[in-house]
């Protein structure tokens, strides 16, 4: 790291240059002349600014020479750009007037360079300040759930995963998250952990989301969009910030809840001088998490005729067959969505043979006794996090600025992959050096992060089978059921004599042993069974940068071009991702460049239009390189903008799902390597897609047939889309704003994780005994894919302060099946699947294709931010459709419920201590619901916040 930052450090230190300072001062009013308090004004173009005291005054010094222009702004109002002069910057008069939309924001993440957002190429979305404190949500980080088109996945409390256009995953990793620039990704997992990692609350400045393929400017990976997070510039944002937040959750548990919580942020920049500034922030919440705790009895694939057919149609599948019990003494495959290590396809069941003493159990599948999700993390649910930055910013000749800076986050949390997997302590480190220009950016930064979790469901396994064998129960639950002639119910109870019982010394230290342990290692004082524990210590090096030629071309032609080479460290042990044959980490290097090239032209005095072309070309080690190229054009006609533009996107598979390799003997995911495919014995140990060996065993297909369709490693390349779209974005009369947009992207390549069923012996008759391990592995599917979407989002002033705000979007999955040769698929009726919705059960009958997004979802916002002088609201209601979900080995495959959640605030301004008191809450009415199969059913959360912002400036 020395190396890294020494050198800039010591130019830093070197110069002594001394620049004449202009000081520009004024003052700000409202329309009826009463000052303000709290507007910040900035010098346009630089990040030199300020905010007005009370008597709305205000003051700053620069090394710009008038004549400028500064920007003046605050919540509620509309943003005034005004010149200063030689004859009036010491006393610069401001009047703004009330403005209930905000349409005037400037964006920089569709271009990379700051442009109108109603002029911009693509669908931009933007939060900003106002939208912040407007919110209902309890972080800028959630306040994207209202966002159209935005499904946010929780699977913590402070880990949520954001999803645009279709294929919604628990761990996105076709969606880019950048803060202030860096990748927000686990440099090995290969996906953003959300705001786990983020910057503090007080120091978020704004987040930029654009759905949709964006590689031309981006790179790999942002195939389906990506999110921009700033965070608030030392030179700008001064003094002393503080937020103090309590809440509380988990209402309506009458054996758990209500649990508390408490967040408390700090934020701390000052200006020294004129050329030097810093910041520095932290953050921590504590609390207890929203608990998955759905005990019904599993929707999964994995059940013996768990579709309903149609004999008379080839046995076409016509829905869900499978008929749950959630009770388990009543039930002999009872498997609790969030019970582990009673799973029937993930060594918690056991067939009887065919030939069993007893007829009334030959063939029959029994499930062992699971424990819940709390039984086995042991930690009531709690959950923490901790943030901090630290940025020292310093500004050089020709308004170019430098800075350093380190990015911190620490906290535990779940995630939901093939099993659920807990992460007890994960520590990330960014460090980033940056010079900035009005016309160039140069970037270096690095990822550092410990990230160790274990397996919640393969250690729930473990403790019944250091209690007991699989075998031995089941033979004892066999001897009483039919001996005794027990219930189910009475069966289990008699087998489960003895049973370890959470939170006991036995069941603790047993926990311990295999949570502690990896899944390399014996535990403790055994020779054959080895942990459940995994590690990603993984690092990566990004250098990038970017030149604007525009000045240079005298203004004739906006014209860009940047570059970028990034580093991967794989570091886990072989717990995640195998290793190489010599026993050393994979390492991988990717580089990439890009153009792009605008012009704007006017015709007339109302019609201007403004075509755009940029490519780029990727380079990852692994792969052959790709070029992305995308075209876009804006039209504005006055005030009504229409854009259209045609993209093309790319994404290298990430290193698990390039190299990932299960422990032995264990599930989970296959990287779709041919090395991760040897090292998992699939060469002399076929594995077989679960679709077919349901038909084996139902006898619809023979062991020839079978064996002629075992998993083949074959090229793995990268994933592709195109994607066309055009949208229409005006605001008309200040009052009426709307932005609409359609899109149709299509697929190629698609790299998806299936369920491959392994024999545990090496013989295809293990099937009939239930004796295989379950394998999602990773492979390019030769299906062709298809996503229709389009949405609507709209926001009316009605008057006196009060705006009505809305968005609605569709979309569809459709996909036509193809084979390893090109053929299209036949359903089981003999007719060929071409563009069907993936979520129609003849398709989902031929394997899954995880689409895993609603059709349709809105949401409705009554908002006044100035109900009076202090006082502000907004309620808002948004709706789910209901969605057809198929993921992981322990979760499965169900159309999840619709859901709806009322979400409300009341803020209050006490300008004396320049405060703001919030009360608020989400799912206010407190109907639980999941956002995906398996995940934390998510209740009301309640909160009073008190923040004070720029004390001590």
């Amino acid at each position: 790291m020395k190396h890294f930052f020494l050198p800039l450090l010591f130019f830093l230190a070197s110069l002594s240059q001394i620049w004449a300072q202009t000081n520009i001062a004024g003052i700000v009013t409202d329309e009826s002349n009463q000052p303000m308090a709290g507007v910040t004004v900035i010098i346009k173009g630089t990040n030199t600014g300020t905010i007005t005291q009370a008597n709305g005054q205000f003051s700053l010094q620069t090394n710009e020479s008038v004549p400028l222009t500064i920007s003046v702004s605050f919540i509620g109002y509309k943003r005034e750009d005004v010149a200063v002069r030689g004859n009036n910057f010491r006393s610069v008069t401001v009047r703004l007037s009330e403005e209930a939309i905000m349409a005037d924001e400037v964006v920089v993440s569709a271009s990379r360079v700051p442009e109108d957002i109603q002029k911009a190429a693509v669908t931009v979305e933007k939060l900003g300040t106002r939208q912040f404190q407007q919110s209902p949500a309890a972080s800028p980080f959630d306040a994207l759930q209202n966002v159209k088109g935005v499904d946010m996945l929780t699977q913590s409390l402070t880990f949520k995963s954001v999803n645009l256009r279709g294929f919604g995953a628990n761990n996105n990793n076709r969606f880019l998250q950048l803060t202030d620039g860096m990748d927000n990704r686990s440099p090995g997992l290969g996906f953003g952990f959300g705001n786990v990692a983020g910057i503090s609350d007080l120091d978020v400045e704004s987040i930029e989301l654009i759905p949709g393929a964006s590689s031309a400017l981006y790179g790999p990976d942002a195939l389906q969009g990506l999110m921009l997070t700033s965070s608030k510039n030392p030179f700008t944002y001064q003094g002393l910030s503080a937020q103090l937040k309590v809440g509380a959750n988990n209402f309506g548990k009458g054996d758990f809840g209500p649990k508390g919580y408490g967040d408390m942020a700090i934020r701390y920049a000052k200006q020294l001088g004129t050329r030097f500034a810093f910041k520095v922030s932290f953050q921590r919440l504590s609390g207890t998490d929203f608990i998955a705790d759905d005990y019904s009895d599993r929707s999964t694939r994995a059940r013996a005729n768990f579709f309903a057919t149609d004999p008379s149609q080839g046995g076409i599948a016509t829905g869900i067959g499978y008929v749950p019990n959630s009770n388990p003494n009543t039930n002999f495959e009872y498997d609790g969505v969030n019970s582990y290590g009673d799973d029937i396809n993930a060594g918690g069941a056991y067939t009887f043979p065919k030939d069993y003493a007893n007829v009334l159990l030959q063939g029959k599948l029994v499930t062992r006794t699971g424990y819940t999700e709390l039984d086995v993390l042991g930690n009531n649910g709690k959950v923490f996090n901790n943030r901090a930055n630290v940025s020292l910013h310093y500004k050089l000749p020709g308004n170019v600025e430098a800075s350093l800076g380190w990015y911190y986050g620490n906290g535990n949390f779940i995630r939901t992959a093939g099993f659920r997997e807990y992460f007890p302590d994960y520590k990330r480190h960014q460090f980033k050096a940056e010079l900035r220009g009005d016309n160039f950016f140069l970037r270096a930064y690095t990822t550092q992060q410990q990230a160790e979790g274990w397996n919640i469901g393969q250690t729930a396994t473990a403790i019944n089978n250091s209690w007991k064998s699989l075998n031995q129960w089941a033979a004892e639950f066999g001897q009483v059921y039919i001996d005794n002639k027990f219930t189910i119910g009475e069966s289990r109870a008699t087998a489960d004599r003895g049973r370890y019982l959470p939170g006991s010394a036995q069941f603790n230290a047993v926990r311990d042993a295999y949570a502690n342990t990896y899944n390399t290692d014996f535990i403790p004082g055994s020779t054959t069974a080895k942990g459940t524990r995994f590690r990603d210590n993984s690092a990566l090096w990004h250098y990038e940068g970017m030149y604007n030629f525009t000045k240079l071309l005298n203004n004739t032609v906006e014209l860009l071009a940047g570059g970028s080479l990034r580093h991967y460290g794989i570091s886990t042990g072989g717990t995640a991702i195998t290793l190489k044959a010599d026993g050393s980490e994979y390492t991988i290097n990717e580089y990439g460049a890009y153009v792009q090239a605008a012009k704007e032209m006017k015709v007339g005095t109302l019609l201007t239009v403004k075509p755009t072309v940029a490519v780029r070309y990727d380079k990852n080690q692994y792969f052959k390189g790709g070029v992305t190229p995308r075209a876009s054009a804006v039209v504005s006609v006055g005030q009504h903008n229409f854009r259209g533009s045609w993209q093309s996107a790319f994404r290298n598979p990430s290193p698990g799902q390039l190299f990932a390799v299960p422990a032995a003997g264990k599930g989970g995911d296959v990287g779709g390597s041919q090395l991760a495919a040897e090292s998992a014995g699939l060469f002399t140990n076929p594995a077989y897609v679960d679709s077919d060996v349901k038909d084996f065993t139902a006898g619809r297909i023979t062991e020839a047939q079978l064996r002629s369709r075992a998993y083949n490693p074959a090229n793995f390349t990268t994933e592709k889309i195109k994607t066309w779209e055009a949208g229409y974005k005006t605001l008309i009369q200040n009052r009426f704003y709307v932005d609409a947009f359609y899109f149709h992207s299509k697929y190629t390549n698609f790299i998806a994780a299936q369920s491959f069923y392994q024999p545990t012996n090496g013989q295809i008759t293990d099937f009939t005994t239930n004796a295989y391990r379950t394998l999602q592995i990773n492979f390019n599917n030769y299906n062709e894919i298809f996503v229709d979407g389009w949405g609507i989002g709209s926001e009316y002033g009605v008057g006196h302060g009060f705006t009505i705000s809305g968005n609605f979007t569709h979309q569809v999955g459709t996909v036509t099946l193809r084979d390893a040769q090109g053929n299209v698929v036949n359903d089981n009726a003999g007719v060929p699947i071409v563009k069907r919705k993936m979520s129609n059960p003849e398709v989902a009958q031929k394997g899954r294709n995880f689409f895993i997004s609603p059709e349709n979802r809105y949401n409705l916002t009554l908002s006044n931010a100035r109900l009076t002088d202090r006082l502000g609201a907004t309620v808002t209601y948004r709706w789910t459709d209901r969605m057809w979900v198929e993921q992981g080995t322990t979760a499965g495959d169900i159309w999840l419920p619709s859901w709806t959640s009322l979400d409300a605030q009341v803020s209050y301004k006490v300008p004396m201590f320049k405060s703001i008191v919030k009360l608020g809450g989400t799912n206010v009415l407190n109907h639980y619901y999941a956002q995906g199969y398996g995940l934390a059913r998510i209740g009301g959360l309640y909160y009073l916040s008190i923040t004070f912002d720029e004390l001590m400036r």
